[in-house]
């Protein structure tokens, strides 16, 4: 597939002082155009090929994110991570090429040290699951603390009623909240915390092409797909070099997980 088309320097995308103070106070930002309508139906492309053909799902980069994985049922919430991997010119898009220099300005970072990659979730038309709220560092390696921000782009129409990006405005400002996996099953990858108030929550609905960027603590949500078209959205992480804490993060969830991924190896 040929994209070198949308790399021209036209489609640059930049963003002014007010949206930069606006993301580091509130820990979002949503803009309405990071990439070309061109460059979306190529994308498209890409990642259905991803998903028809559940790339990467022997080496664990493609599982149901809201079910046990390599359980039987429907899918609600099905992932894919690392698609650069199997389509490295994912690296060369105009998106690609907007987010990394956008995060660099969010983070106040020099661009030559922020690296990253991307991650696909997909929320199948009128029963897609929810990605519950969480905070995306909850995840991450507890022996440092992480400068890093993730860039939401759908490739399709995101509205609340399809799965738009919802935001705690200045969550990011306090520590990684208490997780557990969802359904309580630490088979069950995704995260959720019963730690925020969703009455505070502001949805970010945005066109196909557009944008929301957060923080790696902003607490954020994402509702079920209700519509009857898919929800296709192409994450980018992007980070500075991260800090060493003296001792770990406390986060039994994790250990939860890689115990009962152990025990589901030896039983098999």
């Amino acid at each position: 597939m040929d994209n070198t088309g949308d790399t021209h320097p036209s489609n640059h995308v930049d963003i002014t002082e007010d949206q930069t103070s606006f993301f580091r106070e509130n820990g979002f930002l949503s803009i309405p155009r990071i990439t070309t309508d061109a460059e979306v139906d190529w994308l498209k492309n890409i990642y259905n090929q991803l998903f028809d053909q559940r790339t990467g799902e022997n080496e664990g980069r493609y599982f149901d994110l809201a079910g046990p994985r390599a359980h039987a049922g429907p899918e609600v919430l099905p992932q894919v991570l690392g698609p650069e991997a199997t389509f490295p010119e994912l690296r060369e898009t105009t998106y690609f090429r907007n987010a990394h220099q956008l995060a660099a300005r969010l983070l106040d970072a020099e661009a030559e040290v922020v690296t990253g990659g991307g991650h696909m979730i997909l929320k199948p038309a009128r029963y897609g699951g929810e990605t519950p709220w969480h905070q995306d560092e909850a995840y991450w390696n507890p022996e440092v603390i992480p400068h890093s921000l993730s860039v939401w782009l759908p490739l399709d129409p995101a509205a609340v009623e399809g799965g738009c990006m919802q935001v705690i405005p200045a969550s990011h400002k306090t520590d990684v909240r208490w997780h557990r996996h969802i359904d309580d099953d630490p088979l069950v990858h995704g995260l959720i915390t019963d730690d925020v108030d969703p009455s505070q929550a502001v949805a970010c609905p945005i066109p196909a092409g557009g944008a929301t960027f957060h923080h790696c603590r902003t607490l954020h949500y994402a509702g079920p797909n209700l519509t009857d078209t898919p929800r296709r959205a192409y994450i980018l992480v992007f980070g500075a070099p991260p800090k060493r804490r003296n001792k770990p993060a406390h986060r039994p969830w994790q250990t939860e997980e890689r115990e009962a991924l152990a025990n589901a190896r030896l039983s098999t």
